[in-house]
């Protein structure tokens, strides 16, 4: 029997490369390398699982042309010199092995470049004060330090250094790469009339500050020759209101469209932390919020079109590219949910897939210091203890009683399950969930909502001696006597002590959100956190008059 997806599977060949799907894993810097931006084990068993899963593209982001000068993130990937190669090559042969196509985004920070980092100013198109430093800076005690307009001679020399890195690419055995002009990264910045003040041939008029990825994206297609597919990335709209818009964008890749094979549609940019969530979409946001701009460009562009962005499951990605809105859908975060996704998709389970919340925890992780994991999915950054993407089976099997069944004590259940335990869950509640229930009673919470289905469908089906209204008491587990006991009540709501808080209309905001009590029009919600805005804007959806106290 075929896939009921059949758009999303259909393939498509570029340049003689052959994409299986339109399955694109966006770009992402799960933060395995070295100090110095080498690839690791870890890496490759990282994206091994996404390969396994079925994607057809599968893009280590973030790759530095001049890691030296240019670092913007920690352990991030360098691509400035061939003692990269090694390990890249490493990458390339395991997407080939899995039938998918390997790619790396080439980039350049510019402006924004990390000066605790680089210990140099950050360069641009023209010199300016980057609120992120202003931040850093202040947090590191040390005075803030200017970006510095680029030379000519600067912008010639990084231009050949991003040809350099496209061929590294080519030689490392990809077919593909990414150029990343969007993000208000630094050929984003030269496009861009909020970072580029030049008078020269760099800037001032749409077609000089075009020059620059113009330049670029012909020295790639001459060094790397006709049998590569070159990808741009480009933020359609950058949301900042002296930023590139929408319009312009139109003009600018009338531009490129000869020298480019897929334009990688997103929006906003990362340079400012306003605008973040158009590309990294959050989970009160709409979903598939990039699409309008990638079919407005099928229609005016020859090269193909990815979208990217809130594009959370393959049912719609069959649609989009059904109603010929895109030819390939890239997504991160839901492969980072489940890298198998396009494997059951294509054997019509989507059931079974691991829905992702968009928490952003993963966002979180890889902002920082620490390697990616994520939210919905212990595998993930686990990849190297697994064996073929699966936990060991135990030699001895046990049993095990679980007490709690909100996502903790579920995913407990469901790990002891794949390992051929027996397990024996109380929740002293007649439904599963626990506190996800109430965390998903927003009304904007969707993806929060698909989670808690998800939990609940496969906890219930899944073996599990499920013992529901049954509270897991010192007598019941020493009757039970398990091999192992696992503690996972969930948490409770702390509420002040203060006068008044017994009163009759005072509710805990999770409640009233859930219907659970009777609320009047006039609500006072005290705390200002997640939990209080997010009941304030429930209520307000209710059409209540809502003021928080913070």
């Amino acid at each position: 029997m075929g896939s009921d997806y059949k758009n999303v599977f259909s393939p498509i060949t570029i340049r003689g490369a052959e994409y299986k799907n339109r399955i694109e894993m966006a770009p992402t810097s799960p933060k395995f390398t070295t100090e110095k931006g080498y690839l690791t084990q870890e890496h490759i068993d990282y994206f091994r699982a996404v390969g396994r899963g079925g994607a057809a593209i599968i893009a280590l982001g973030n790759c530095s042309v001049d890691i030296a000068h240019a670092q913007d993130e920690p352990r991030q990937v360098g691509l400035d010199n061939d003692d990269y190669l090694m390990g890249l090559g490493r990458l390339s042969d395991m997407c080939e092995r899995y039938g998918a196509i390997g790619s790396l985004e080439i980039n350049h920070a510019g402006l924004d470049a990390i000066y605790d980092y680089n210990h140099v100013p950050a360069i641009g198109p023209t010199s300016q004060m980057m609120p992120k430093e202003l931040i850093r800076a202040t947090a590191k005690g040390r005075p803030p330090v200017r970006a510095l307009e680029m030379t000519i001679d600067q912008i010639h020399s990084i231009r050949q250094m991003y040809i350099d890195a496209a061929f590294r690419c080519k030689s490392a055995g990809f077919k593909m790469c990414l150029v990343h002009g969007g993000h208000a990264n630094l050929i984003g910045q030269f496009s861009s009339p909020l970072y580029n003040r030049r008078s020269d041939e760099y800037g001032g008029k749409l077609e000089n500050r075009a020059r620059f990825a113009m330049e670029i994206l012909d020295g790639i297609r001459k060094k790397c020759g006709e049998d590569f597919v070159i990808e741009f990335r480009v933020s359609a709209d950058e949301m900042h209101p002296e930023g590139m818009h929408f319009e312009e964008t139109k003009e600018y890749l009338k531009m490129l469209d000869g020298m480019i094979d897929i334009v990688n549609v997103s929006a906003g940019m990362h340079t400012d932390t306003r605008y973040f969530r158009y590309w990294s979409p959050n989970m009160y946001m709409p979903r598939m919020i990039n699409v309008k701009y990638a079919a407005e460009l099928k229609k005016i562009l020859t090269c193909k079109v990815t979208t990217v962005a809130g594009i959370t499951n393959l049912g719609n990605a069959e649609k989009i590219i059904a109603d010929g809105y895109a030819d390939f859908c890239a997504m991160a975060r839901p492969l980072m949910a489940d890298p198998d996704m396009p494997r059951k998709y294509a054997m019509n389970k989507p059931e079974e897939v691991v829905p992702c919340s968009l928490c952003n925890y993963c966002g979180k992780r890889i902002s920082s210091i620490h390697t990616v994991t994520c939210g919905v999915n212990p595998k993930l950054g686990r990849e190297n203890e697994l064996e073929d993407g699966m936990v060991r089976i135990a030699r001895v099997k046990k049993t095990a009683a679980v007490v709690g069944a909100g996502p903790a004590g579920i995913q407990a259940a469901l790990t002891l399950l794949e390992r051929g335990h027996k397990v024996v869950l109380f929740e002293k509640e007649l439904v599963v969930g626990g506190n996800l229930i109430a965390a998903a009673s927003m009304e904007l919470k969707q993806n929060m909502k698909d989670y808690l289905s998800y939990l609940q469908r496969t906890v219930m089906k899944s073996g599990a001696d499920i013992r529901l209204g049954s509270e897991a008491t010192a007598e019941t587990i020493r009757e039970l006597a398990p091999d192992a006991l696992v503690i996972a009540a969930g948490a409770v709501p702390r509420f002040p002590d203060v006068p008044g808080i017994d009163l009759p209309h005072v509710h805990w905001a999770a409640d009233a959100d859930m219907g659970k009590c009777a609320v009047g029009e006039n609500i006072a919600i005290i705390g200002g956190g997640s939990l209080g805005l997010e009941s304030a804007v429930t209520q307000s959806l209710k059409g209540k008059k809502v003021k928080v106290f913070e």
